[in-house]
């Protein structure tokens, strides 16, 4: 299975009915593999395979977010897709929270399709006129999204207006009781108060959806 991630801006989210609206793929652009996904290049698979796809956090096959209830493949722009979450699993309920945070502070979602073999044209093989099968398509963890990956330390972080914002911001989202206590100990840790080993392991979780955002976390300074 091969992937491709995109960033996007969000269509459409109804936060009471745990729906969102996204582009999953975009065609006619060149994408970080050098790619140019054709129009059309999706029909095949998306109607050969709809009843098969599945929508995963990460691409990780054990973490199933929700169900796909529309593919777009005549969408001109690009894989238009509409996905319900499984708001009763704390997972499903905190990508679609980070989602929403993600939005309403203008920033990017990020999402990846995991695909089979491709058909290349033959005269130019960066276009990619038809994918093979489409497994699923997956939402990533949000911090991959927004400016703030190019952040060095925790140091820099605490000066830089972003990330304390959208901490601050999602300890008011409606997250499930583990993520808002995760949140809470990443908030005391850069604040610098008092945070033992024992807060530390409790929220590696986020820390960890963090550093896939190329945020390199100096913990041991933080913690000194």
């Amino acid at each position: 299975m091969e992937f491709k991630a995109l960033s996007t801006d969000i269509k459409d989210l109804d936060e009471k009915q745990g729906i969102v609206v996204a582009y999953a793929a975009v065609y006619g652009n060149k994408d970080a593999d050098g790619d140019i996904s054709a129009p059309g290049s999706l029909v095949k698979t998306v109607k050969d395979n709809f009843k098969r796809i599945r929508v995963l956090k990460d691409h990780n096959p054990t973490i199933m977010l929700g169900v796909p209830l529309e593919i777009d493949t005549a969408d001109a722009y690009g894989l238009g897709t509409k996905t319900q979450f499984n708001m009763k699993k704390a997972v499903a309920q905190d990508m679609f929270t980070d989602i929403m945070l993600m939005k309403d502070n203008g920033l990017n979602a990020e999402l990846s399709i995991g695909y089979g073999k491709t058909i290349r044209d033959i005269k130019n093989k960066s276009i990619i006129k038809e994918y093979g099968f489409l497994g699923e398509y997956s939402f990533l963890s949000a911090w991959a999204a927004n400016e703030l990956a190019t952040v060095g330390s925790i140091k820099s972080i605490k000066s830089h207006y972003g990330v304390m914002e959208l901490l601050t911001k999602s300890y008011n989202l409606p997250y499930s009781d583990k993520r808002l206590k995760q949140i809470e100990l990443i908030l005391k840790s850069l604040t610098s108060e008092p945070v033992d080993k024992v807060t530390t392991q409790k929220a590696k979780p986020v820390l960890e959806a963090l550093k896939r955002a190329n945020l390199i976390l100096d913990l041991k300074s933080a913690l000194n």
